[in-house]
């Protein structure tokens, strides 16, 4: 048997013949996380979970009563919403 020659296998030469092609820069782009709410989800801020539209009256009023004075707490009424609290 007889080797007139050792030619490199057909792989390389693909290799070769792709390695000296430029590779094409990608543009990059800045890529920004957001969040929009809904209007539906802004209408939301105002719902309170015991429909309480005059909490914030309510609150002034015990506000003003405890400033003045006249605030008294029913500590039986206390005791029970404590008691009820912690079988919740």
């Amino acid at each position: 048997m007889s080797i007139n020659s050792i030619n490199r296998p057909t792989y390389i030469n693909a290799y070769n013949s792709n390695s000296n092609k430029p590779v094409e820069k990608l543009n990059k782009t800045k890529d920004v996380d957001r969040i929009e709410i809904s209007e539906l989800g802004k209408s939301l801020k105002d719902y309170s979970l015991n429909n309480d539209i005059g909490s914030s009256k309510k609150v002034a009023d015990i506000k003003n009563r405890v400033e003045s004075g006249t605030y008294n707490v029913d500590a039986r009424l206390t005791a029970q919403s404590l008691l009820n609290a912690m079988k919740e």
